[in-house]
């Protein structure tokens, strides 16, 4: 019973980065669908602006409201909205990304924008991005060691 519980805990802490990587791919799926026709990530304006470090720039509440209301933004004279209005001389078109989506499409970018902190950071710090690595990988050394010690108790004479 012990060792299903461990080999179950095991498989979840195996399985938590999946989740993550899926939506980030998903993210960029749509980023790609809805955004890239106006938007590039890294690669300077274009008809809209460039969204490389947008989701350490902008507050996430402030990104979902201009992704899923942008005329409500310049309605209501937000700094930032009529900002970008003046430089780019275009609204930004409300695309109809359900809530859903447009955490993905966020979630994709602040992936890309830890991405590029982390490269600018010092190459010889540890990034956190292997933090979750490194315990997945102590946990399965513990685990299989624990396995093998279980299976390998055997009785021996010496005579």
């Amino acid at each position: 019973m012990r060792n299903s519980i461990t080999a179950f805990v095991f498989i979840i802490f195996c399985l938590l980065p999946i989740k993550y990587v899926v939506s980030s791919e998903i993210g960029g799926e749509i980023f790609q669908d809805n955004c890239s026709g106006c938007h590039t990530i890294g690669k300077g304006n274009s008809v809209g602006p460039d969204l490389s470090g947008v989701t350490i720039r902008r507050e996430e509440n402030w990104l979902i409201r201009q992704i899923k209301d942008p005329d409500g933004l310049v309605e209501e004279k937000d700094p930032i909205a009529l900002q970008l209005l003046k430089e780019f001389n275009m609204p930004m078109v409300a695309l109809g990304l359900s809530d859903e989506e447009i955490k993905e499409i966020i979630l994709y970018l602040k992936n890309i924008d830890n991405n590029i902190s982390q490269e600018s950071t010092s190459s010889t710090a540890l990034s956190s991005r292997y933090i979750l690595t490194i315990i997945i990988s102590i946990l399965m050394i513990i685990f299989i060691t624990l396995l093998a010690l279980k299976v390998g108790k055997k009785n021996v004479d010496i005579k």
